[in-house]
């Protein structure tokens, strides 16, 4: 009589091949089989790979075995086994930016809180997204300062700087507000009194954990209206992209502080050795959904190859712009100069300015020219 092989007739080599493709509760439910499992379950290298994956842990203490040491992790911070990594890789790459670029802002970055910290917060706002708690954890926001490690924007007459609120802010602030019942503050600009949101619950119609402008449209019978310019889907998500663009040094570093400007290839002429280029920041700050108005800041680039040659410094006279509204409206802008300014490219020279437009749609455009005029010659181009 034949007997069944199964899978414990396997060779340990391969069993154990086997479970260093588990994940961390597979491998714990397959220890609990039979004796055999259970011995081949314990092997170093399959927790110390765990350790890397979920906890970016490369070394343990003297004398703890990489099991016991995944059992300690997982006691701390088990609640957020789903996103811990991500988010303390996120964490890694923002302070590493702000170290090197903009060490005011390093130095406002606070330490990470406790869970009974959290538990607190929650007895006075509700219920917190498992990300936020987890983030919190590793690092507490900033101290309410400026410039803030969310970014800035500036144009004529207007400044924002962003601060990531500790969790002491967030939760003995809060206030429940019209428009914005189950929402706590995230961000806040001490200059402007921008802030974003963040969306707990879905009292007042926001699906939890986006995280958006609030913007304060015309009353309607009455009543206090609020739209919303939504900037994240998810605090994991919205931390993460913001890492991003300044670890890929998207952002250009103005008095000691990210400007949120971003360029777009398309946006780049070179005509006559001279290249202009442009980035955009939308701001919702001052933006309306009802009624219709939409403001975007923009920075421009002009400069000059080192190539060119000495004979081609020339100045900039006039500007024209076309502006187009997603409705097709155009609106024509000419004038001297560019901000008050007249600059004069040379070679390897570069001139930069900033102002804005607005839309009464989500979506427009400009497009233009400038008009120089050589220095030697006093030809124009």
């Amino acid at each position: 009589m034949s007997v069944r092989a199964s899978l414990c007739d396997l060779p340990a080599e391969i069993i154990s091949i086997i479970f260093s493709h588990l994940d961390y509760s597979d491998l714990k439910n397959c220890r609990l089989l039979n004796k055999r499992y259970y011995e081949l379950s314990k092997e170093e290298q399959h927790w110390k790979k765990l350790c890397e994956k979920y906890w970016l842990q490369t070394f343990r203490p003297y004398g703890r075995k990489w099991e016991d040491h995944f059992i300690h992790w997982y006691r701390d911070m088990g609640a957020y086994i789903n996103c811990y990594a991500h988010l303390k890789q996120t964490w890694d790459r923002i302070i590493s930016y702000f170290k090197v670029n903009c060490p005011t802002i390093y130095k406002s970055i606070k330490d990470g809180v406790t869970e009974e910290d959290l538990n607190e917060a929650e007895r006075k706002v509700g219920r917190l997204p498992p990300d936020f708690r987890c983030s919190y954890r590793i690092h507490d926001g900033q101290n309410l300062t400026s410039p803030g490690l969310m970014g800035s924007m500036s144009i004529p007459g207007h400044y924002r700087s962003e601060c990531l609120l500790e969790l002491n802010t967030i939760s003995n602030g809060y206030r429940e507000q019209e428009g914005l019942v189950g929402c706590i503050p995230l961000t806040l600009c001490l200059h402007s009194g921008t802030t974003q949101y963040l969306a707990v619950t879905d009292s007042d119609g926001y699906k939890p954990n986006t995280i958006f402008y609030p913007s304060e449209g015309d009353p309607a019978n009455g009543s206090r209206f609020i739209d919303a310019f939504i900037s994240g889907s998810s605090f994991e998500d919205w931390l993460s992209a913001h890492a991003s663009h300044l670890e890929n040094e998207e952002f250009p570093i103005l008095q000691d502080q990210p400007y949120l400007f971003l360029h777009d290839s398309a946006a780049e002429e070179t005509t006559n050795l001279i290249t202009v280029s442009v980035a955009t920041c939308f701001l919702p700050e001052i933006s309306t959904i009802c009624p219709p108005k939409f403001y975007h800041a923009y920075r421009i680039t002009m400069s000059m190859s080192k190539d060119a040659r000495k004979t081609d410094a020339c100045q900039l006279e006039t500007r024209h712009w076309t502006i187009t509204d997603d409705n097709g409206s155009e609106e024509q802008v000419d004038g001297p100069g560019v901000v008050g300014e007249y600059p004069v490219m040379y070679p390897g020279a570069n001139f930069s300015w900033v102002s804005s437009t607005s839309f009464s749609t989500t979506y427009g455009n400009m497009r233009g020219f400038f008009r120089m005029r050589n220095l030697l010659t006093s030809k124009e181009n």
